[in-house]
Parts: C-alpha cells; sequence; structure tokens
C-alpha cells in the first residue's frame, strides 16, 4: 500500500479514536449537568426566599431594632475577632452595617478546575478584568477570593492579590464543601480585609447560553425586592418570635451561605453545560473531518486504480 494511503487510513483512525474520547467526555458533562440542573432548581427555590424574606425585614426596618448594646464580641491578643462562633450577634451586626468608607473590595470569583469547557472560564475571567478595571479608576484595593484553579492562576500571574483560594470543590458540590468558603469569606471582612465583597460567577441560562452575574453579599445593606414591594413592606407590622436578634442570628448565616453555595452551584451547572457543547461540537467536527478524509482515502484509491489500469493497458499494447 503507497504511503499516502497508509497515512490516510492511520489518520482516520486517530481521528476515530478521538471522537469516542469526545462524545464520553461529552455524556460525563451531560450526566453531571443533569445532576447539578435538578440540585440548582431546588435550591434556588430555597435560596430565593431566605432572600426575600431577609430583603422584607430590611425593607420594613425591623433590623433597625436590632439591640446591639448587650454585644460582646470576644477577641485574641491580637484584637481579632474569635470565630469559634463565628456567627454570633455582634458578627451579624457588623454585617448588616455598611462602612463609611470603602477603601477596599473583595471579588469571591468562581470558574472551573479545568479546560475543555469552551468559553466557560475566558468569560469569567474577561468580565472580572473589566471589574478589575472600575475598581482601580476607584483608587480601591482589590482582594481576589479564587474559586477554581483556572482563575486563581490567572489572578496570580497577572499580579492581582489573591488572598483566598480554594480548587477543592467536586463537579456536583455539597453544601458541606462551601461552608468552609462562607466562613473565611465573612472571617476576611469582619477583620477588615476588604470593606465590600461581591460574588462573581456564570449564571445557567439553558444549555445553550449562560450569564455573567455579579451580587452583593457584605455589607448585607442594600438587597433589592423592588420598589414598590420594599415601599409596601416600610408600613407593614411584624411579630418575630422569640425575638429580632434570634430571628437574625438564624437568618442571617442562612442568606450568606445560601448566596455563595447558590453562585457555587449555579456556576457548575453552567461549566457542564458549557463542557457538554464543547464535546459535542468537537464530535461534530470529528464526524466532518472522517467524512473529508474518506473523501480522500477514496479519491486516492480510485487514482491508485486508476493509474493501475492505465499501466496494465500500456503494457498489453506494447506486447501487440
Amino acid at each position: 500500500m503507497p504511503a499516502s494511503l497508509l497515512e490516510l487510513k492511520n489518520k482516520i483512525a486517530s481521528v476515530k479514536q478521538t471522537g469516542k474520547i469526545t462524545e464520553a467526555m461529552r455524556m460525563v458533562s451531560a450526566a453531571k449537568l443533569n445532576q447539578t440542573e435538578k440540585r440548582d432548581k431546588g435550591y434556588t427555590t430555597y435560596n430565593d426566599h431566605v432572600r426575600n424574606t431577609l430583603s422584607r425585614l430590611m425593607s420594613a426596618e425591623v433590623i433597625n431594632h436590632l439591640h446591639r448594646e448587650n454585644v460582646k464580641v470576644d477577641t485574641d491578643s491580637m484584637g481579632k475577632i474569635d470565630y469559634e462562633n463565628v456567627f454570633d450577634l455582634g458578627i451579624i451586626s457588623d454585617m448588616i452595617q455598611a462602612r463609611k468608607e470603602v477603601k477596599s473590595t473583595g471579588y469571591l470569583v468562581v470558574t472551573g478546575d479545568r479546560g475543555l469547557v469552551g468559553s466557560y472560564n475566558s468569560a469569567v475571567i474577561k468580565n472580572m478584568m473589566g471589574l478589575v478595571e472600575d475598581s482601580r479608576a476607584q483608587h480601591r484595593d482589590i482582594k481576589i477570593l479564587a474559586v477554581g484553579s483556572v482563575g486563581a492562576e490567572f489572578f496570580k500571574k497577572n499580579h492581582l492579590n489573591v488572598v483566598y483560594e480554594n480548587n477543592a470543590i467536586t463537579d456536583v458540590p455539597t453544601f458541606d464543601e462551601v461552608l468552609p468558603i462562607v466562613s473565611t469569606a465573612i472571617k476576611m471582612y469582619l477583620n477588615g480585609v476588604y470593606d465590600e465583597l461581591y460574588v462573581c460567577y456564570t449564571h445557567h441560562v439553558n444549555s445553550l447560553s449562560s450569564a455573567f452575574r455579579v451580587e452583593k453579599m457584605l455589607p448585607i445593606v442594600d438587597i433589592d425586592i423592588g420598589i414598590k414591594e420594599a415601599e409596601a413592606h416600610k408600613d407593614l407590622e411584624y411579630d418575630i418570635e422569640p425575638d429580632v436578634n434570634a430571628v437574625l442570628t438564624t437568618l442571617v448565616p442562612q442568606y450568606a451561605r445560601s448566596t455563595i453555595y447558590g453562585a457555587i452551584l449555579d456556576a457548575k451547572t453552567s461549566e457542564h453545560a458549557s463542557s457538554m457543547t464543547a464535546m459535542q461540537s468537537a464530535t461534530d467536527n470529528v464526524n466532518d473531518l472522517v467524512s473529508s478524509l474518506t473523501t480522500k482515502l477514496n479519491r486516492a484509491r480510485q487514482a491508485e486504480i486508476t493509474t493501475e489500469i492505465t499501466e496494465i493497458v500500456s503494457g498489453a499494447n506494447a506486447l501487440k
């Protein structure tokens, strides 16, 4: 067999093998997408209820009645807050009060830990760099909390201040995985590492589209539920049992945890959708390439057969 035909056959076999890999990866991503999508839909309902409840209390100015005069926050010898109970009343009172001056902004950025996910990671990084430029224009220090190795490596390579990174989030994240991230983010805020914190991630719209989203997490002072609804809740009176402090010490931690866990779960859903789409596109390209190479192989075979026939005919004519 001529070298050109052998090369084409080997190339077709290699491309087909690649196609099997991309198709297997597509199926894995589709399975993970199905899991995170179901979990995300269920959790979104819970997240919305927590957010709406807290925003209504804030709109009705119930939180203004939080009793702070008896609050005592334990600190160590360095004057730092003791986080053995990170969600005590004193800490919550700090979480719902805006700083007088914002000198530093924290961004908790959710990216992936691997490639082969289409434009997922690059879109997050591109949008984040836009936010970074805006913060720099306002002369604010920028602190990055990176969830995902792709983002962490990029930000460190570009000399941004990565104060925290977590590369241990699984493809189908559980609530327990997020608790250390929540605790660390709040600790840094209370210790003055940054004066405000935003959660930045990719929102899953559907299997073919996503959108970059930025949500303010700390301080909890401007949760928007709509102007009309906010005005309506200002005139309502709430009976809260056992008291405002007890409710807030339960509700605020739920809000903080749900904000970050919801963002990570949403981002992972978007990542799997992007990966599935990318692998489907790769598989389609493989099929197109195999078809093209097969056509070339058939033409090469036909040319070889034609050449052999011509040689046979020419030899026969020479014998006459």
